[in-house]
């Protein structure tokens, strides 16, 4: 035991040696062979800095193909909710993490030239080498007294936190809605209406189907399908698209008129969707006209109009100026889709007379019997303008029965009624509308039957409520993230940036561990104790040494 101590007491230990045994000038250090060579180190911290900002490249590409290719589908299966879920998480998470990491590294290459600012102690010295890791960086700008460090730490601080803000954001920049616009479909069971005939139980007190009930109904329906509104072309609904009560239900081009068919989920389905087909029926009217040469202010028993034989004929009624009379006689002027119908434009300056053939057409793409038009309902949609069914005036007609002449007026302050002056297009217009409505409005209002069909199915959508933010937030991403580093990695190349292996940071640190006694620092578990041990006196600076490589040397407090 004797002979022991006798050894300890007698070998060298590290606190012995001098500690200017690493000589000022850095030639002690084991890197002064080396030269320093800047260019080579900012290509060497650009290359690692440019791998890390090509993954936040991939990754945001990545969120903004997931964002744009779910956000232009119209609807999608619910189920589509979680594939698309799994999918930006996981990319905004692996976005994060990897931006995280690239700051981390940019800090890890920057705390060299940090380190190079002033003369340290040792506890400074030791948080701005592990000032990758945020509990580091938060203690070095609490223990040091220096502002200009303070803002280091704020800053980075503030940077890392902002980006993992920023990929937090991108999720308030969507919404995962109903599907409000378009349905997805799939063959099944459909509730479409039954076109077999006009049910009257919507306008009359019972499903009366006397003629004189039909007619009454379809010039009714004619009437309502008004407030359904009439568009053009360019508002007719693709097959799939939902019934939307503020869209206009018929459509019209020059002198012909079209209405798209629905097709509805059945009654024992928990949801109710409506959704346009690809079937259509078609209106057209084509009308001559002349001028009334006698009798047009609307006050005359009979009229003279200017055609080649100076034709006369006899209104029913007497309703005066400013208005249209329609005029039809159902047993000799219609047919099973098609109508003659006549119309008096009365006026004490401009009347005009004209004569009309309405036609309705078949319905397109019939797959199914139940989705035909009946014959009952395309007669008297035809001449259903002029239709009146109950109380029809016998002023200049033989009889008062209904089944004769049937007519009606429509002041010039209405749609139907409206003065045209001559356009035979635009009165064709208003007869084919007319006609179309009455079709439209029975398939709205007649009860339903099921049949073969594309059934529509609960539907989501993804809404970008603006793609300004998302471009903002993706950009400024990739954009900030490259900028800094460019400019960590040509600051950090002022100085020399060790390898962050333990090895290489173990060799730079020797001149600090030298001030350890060899033994007593065996013995240390924390660095409480070894921060005890060097004592406050001891100060740390990263100067430039031989060859122009920075190296760490330490010194007692002046």
């Amino acid at each position: 035991m004797r002979a022991a101590m006798t050894a300890i007491k007698h070998s060298p230990t590290l606190q012995s040696l001098r500690s200017d045994s690493w000589r000022s000038d850095g030639r002690g250090d084991v890197f002064s062979a080396e030269h320093f060579k800047r260019k080579n180190q900012f290509k060497r911290l650009f290359l690692a800095c440019l791998v890390r900002w090509v993954m936040t490249v991939l990754l945001v590409v990545g969120a903004y193909l997931v964002l744009w290719r779910y956000s232009v589908k119209e609807a999608m299966l619910s189920n589509k909710k979680k594939e698309f879920n799994t999918l930006i998480i996981a990319i905004s998470i692996a976005l994060g993490l990897n931006i995280a990491s690239s700051m981390k590294h940019m800090v890890r290459e920057l705390r060299w030239w940090v380190l190079s600012w002033y003369e340290w102690t040792p506890r400074e010295a030791d948080c701005i080498l592990q000032s990758e890791n945020f509990s580091s960086l938060f203690t070095l700008g609490y223990v040091t007294h220096r502002p200009w460090v303070r803002v280091y730490v704020f800053f980075w601080v503030l940077v890392n936190v902002a980006s993992q803000i920023a990929v937090a954001t991108l999720g308030l920049t969507y919404n995962i809605n109903p599907a409000d616009t378009v349905a997805v479909t799939k063959p099944g069971t459909v509730a479409v209406p039954d076109m077999s005939n006009i049910q009257t139980n919507k306008v009359l007190s019972t499903n009366s189907q006397t003629i004189s009930a039909l007619r009454y109904t379809a010039n009714n329906y004619g009437l309502v399908a008004l407030a359904y509104g009439y568009g053009g072309d360019d508002e007719i609904p693709k097959p799939g698209t939902l019934f939307d009560t503020d869209a206009n239900l018929m459509y019209c081009n020059q002198n012909s008129c079209q209405y798209i068919f629905y097709e509805a989920t059945p009654d024992d389905l928990s949801y109710y969707q409506m959704v346009a087909t690809n079937r259509s029926i078609s209106t057209q009217a084509t009308c001559k006209g002349w001028k009334v040469l006698k009798g047009g202010d609307g006050t005359q028993h009979t009229i003279v109009i200017g055609d080649a034989n100076r034709t006369e004929f006899t209104i029913p009624a007497l309703n005066g100026a400013s208005q249209t009379t329609f005029m039809v006689d159902p047993d000799r002027g219609s047919g099973p889709a098609w109508g003659h119908v006549l119309a008096f434009e009365a006026s004490p300056t401009d009347p005009w007379f004209y004569n009309c053939n309405v036609t309705v057409g078949a319905v397109t793409n019939v797959e199914n019997p139940v989705q035909e038009v009946g014959v009952n309902v395309t007669t008297l949609a035809a001449s259903a303008i002029a239709l009146q069914g109950y109380g029809a005036s016998t002023f200049g007609v033989s009889t008062n029965s209904t089944r004769h002449f049937q007519f009606q007026s429509y002041p010039a302050e209405s749609f139907y009624g409206a003065i045209q002056g001559g356009n035979v297009t635009g009165m064709g217009q208003v007869m084919a509308a007319f006609a179309v409505g009455v079709v439209a409005i029975t398939a709205q209002v007649n009860t339903n039957v099921n049949a073969p069909g594309l059934l529509p199915l609960k539907g989501i959508r993804l809404d970008i409520t603006q793609w300004l933010y998302v471009h903002l937030i993706l950009g400024l991403t990739v954009g900030l993230q490259l900028l800094l580093a460019v400019i960590a990695a040509a600051v950090a190349s002022r100085v020399t940036v060790r390898d962050h292996s333990c090895v290489g940071l173990a060799a730079a640190l020797q001149p600090l561990l030298w001030r350890l006694d060899y033994n007593g620092g065996a013995r240390m578990a924390s660095e409480k104790r070894i921060f005890e041990k060097l004592g406050n006196s001891v100060r740390v600076s990263y100067e430039k040494g031989r060859g122009g490589i920075y190296c760490i040397k330490v010194k007692d407090k002046e």
